[in-house]
């Protein structure tokens, strides 16, 4: 599959490139998941029962001990493994450790929380650790906002959230230590044009 490597109208300078969103995307997600499960109390728990190569009867049983004591609650445990269950991938890059996610909450509240963007946390934290589809999130920004019609708050919604993205992706891969200009093409389009000029 070919994906565009940008969104949105070119020259835009909040949209992020395809590749940079889904990367920040999936940082959020792993992080979403992380501080629903017992306010990110179990989430490190599960990853070492996930990545262990056979799950025990004795595995289990202090996961539920461990759970119990960090007061995870049923339906928020009926949450979790739905959601597994039903996703699509089932891979180690849906959970992450409690390092990591400690590394996405320091940016996530220094970029939003300190600088004193709260509108955009809560966006942020409605579409990742509550699982809100924009369309969701749209209806009750309706109800706030009955003057507005529904279609001006899904907009509103998508470059709002566009924008939180942005905000946290420069800081994420500087605390992760990854280049963030890694998903230019600049070099295959210089090596495409110059093959094309040397006639090859």
């Amino acid at each position: 599959m070919i994906n565009p490597s940008e969104v949105g109208k070119a020259g835009e300078m909040v949209r992020l490139r395809t590749l940079e969103s889904i990367w920040i995307q999936g940082k959020l997600r792993m992080w979403g998941r992380w501080s629903y499960i017992g306010g990110g109390s179990g989430g490190n728990m599960f990853n070492q029962l996930l990545a262990s190569g056979k799950i025990t009867k004795t595995a289990i049983n202090e996961a539920l001990r461990r759970m119990k004591k960090a007061g995870i609650s049923k339906p928020e445990l009926e949450a979790f493994f739905k959601e597994i269950l039903e996703g699509k991938n089932k891979s180690g890059l849906a959970f992450c450790s409690d390092e990591e996610a400690l590394k996405i909450d320091s940016v996530i509240s220094a970029e939003l929380l300190r600088s004193d963007n709260k509108g955009l946390h809560k966006l942020i934290e409605d579409r990742y650790v509550y699982r809100m589809s924009k369309k969701a999130m749209a209806r009750h920004l309706n109800e706030k906002h009955p003057e507005w019609c529904l279609r001006t708050c899904e907009s509103r919604i998508d470059v709002w959230l566009s924008i939180a993205e942005s905000t946290l992706y420069r800081p994420m891969c500087d605390v992760f230590g990854t280049n963030g200009d890694r998903f230019y093409l600049n070099d295959c389009a210089e090596s495409a044009s110059i093959m094309l000029s040397s006639g090859r």
